[in-house]
């Protein structure tokens, strides 16, 4: 084992595969741990594997950046050290989704739902970016320690406006789509089939096509309609069926026309979007808060960085969101209910779903006392975020919520405008 490549040290072997070797990391500059994957070099004279493997490596090297997204294991850097080859990607720590493949270890349906949600939403933004994946299968699909999920292992992609030349008829083949087996042109759907059949196997344990040989496979794939999920497991609804049928269909015209579309399908399976649940999945609040108009200028890579850090919590009527006269920081975006804002028992205001309390306490930013009194008129769901969190997020998510609080500013000025105009008016009209 090498003792650095590059400027990386490396620490230890993590895995070997196919294409490379993967070593944990450290890189000096960073101070933080990376995966270093070291590209396997080919004998002279297996040209067709070289070959293949150099598209690969180039492909990979050129996402570089490029694919920014809290579902999308991030590449930080390539290079090439004298023959060898080496890409740096953002060190995943928790395995893979294949281990929940097997019968034993499978995951809880509406856990599955939400990683096919998460999937749609990842695989969306990389084709908004002209990448298809086309190798899309469990073993890519990695797993954080908080058992989050990180689509990883582009090399097999296909991506619009790419200075090399794309490799035709690559991927897995149990989570090949129709078209990529007989050599069609590729689009998007190719990896709505693929997330199909990966679904199908989580739920089941089994891969919806199976053979004894290669070519047995590939004609299962193109005239065989697997029994739906729910014939395997009890448990799976039939909406999750009829999902992963419409994914698996050997017609493109008969699949997900969007990612979006399936998506919002299996949104439906999320259960409370609306935010009326103790337990929320990440999935749910994402959907929630996007619904928000606090929210609708966020883009949804921004969304769920906000995810990740804003608690929920749920206020009874009558009690407090924010009280006159403490110095707590922080501010509330409310999901759902109503609250009522008064100060010294004077009413100012009344907020709907959308609307944020306390956001001047971010904006002085002084330890100044609140100056009024935000109470929940009935059972309501409020967002909550502290100074110390936003200051945490990205330059562009600040930006965002500078954006929206000073819309809502703008907002209550007229407002307010509006009520003091209206006093004058009628103080002159009752005038002797």
């Amino acid at each position: 084992m090498p003792e650095s490549i590059g400027k990386y040290r490396i620490a230890r072997l993590i895995g070997k595969g196919a294409t490379g070797t993967v070593y944990l990391a450290a890189d000096p500059f960073s101070q933080r741990d990376v995966a270093l994957k070291v590209m396997e070099t080919k004998p002279d004279a297996d040209v067709e594997a070289a070959r293949l493997q150099q598209r690969f490596f180039q492909t990979e090297a050129a996402l570089a950046g490029k694919l920014r997204h809290p579902h999308i294991a991030t590449i930080l850097d390539a290079g090439v050290e004298g023959d060898t080859r080496y890409l740096v990607m953002e060190y995943i720590d928790g395995g893979s989704l294949a281990e929940h493949c097997e019968a034993e270890k499978l995951l809880a349906v509406p856990k599955i739902a939400e990683i096919g949600f998460k999937c749609c939403k990842a695989l969306e933004y990389a084709n908004q970016n002209g990448v298809v994946h086309r190798d899309l299968k469990p073993a890519n699909i990695m797993l954080t320690q908080n058992f989050d999920i990180k689509i990883s292992d582009f090399g097999a992609a296909m991506v619009d406006r790419a200075e090399t030349t794309q490799v035709l008829g690559v991927g897995s083949p149990a989570y090949m789509s129709p078209e990529q087996i007989q050599g069609e042109t590729l689009n998007f759907q190719t990896d709505i089939f693929s997330l199909g059949a990966v679904l199908y196997h989580l739920l089941t344990g089994r891969r919806p096509f199976t053979g004894s040989t290669v070519n047995e496979l590939m004609e299962q794939i193109t005239e065989s309609e697997p029994p739906p999920p729910s014939a395997l497991r009890h448990d799976v609804p039939t909406s999750l069926d009829e999902i992963v049928a419409r994914a698996l269909a050997k017609s493109r015209e008969r699949r997900y026309a969007s990612w979006e579309e399936m998506a919002n399908a299996l949104e439906a399976l999320l259960g409370a979007a609306s935010g009326h649940a103790l337990g929320l999945t990440e999935a749910e609040r994402f959907n929630a808060m996007r619904r928000l108009a606090f929210f609708q200028t966020f883009s949804e890579v921004e969304l769920w960085e906000v995810v990740r850090q804003a608690a929920w919590r749920k206020f009874e009527a009558d009690e407090d969101l924010i009280r006159e006269g403490e110095h707590d920081a922080g501010f509330f975006v409310l999901a759902s209910g109503m609250a009522k804002v008064t100060s010294r028992g004077e009413l100012l205001n009344i907020v709907s779903p959308g609307e944020s309390v306390g956001e001047f306490s971010v904006i002085r930013r002084n330890g100044q006392a609140r100056m009024a009194t935000v109470r929940a008129t009935e059972s309501s769901w409020a967002i909550n975020l502290s100074i110390e969190q936003l200051e945490t997020m990205s330059s562009e998510v600040r930006a965002r919520f500078n954006e929206a609080f000073l819309g809502l500013l703008v907002d209550r000025i007229s407002l307010v405008s509006g009520r003091l105009l209206h006093a004058l008016q009628e103080k002159k009209i009752g005038a002797p």
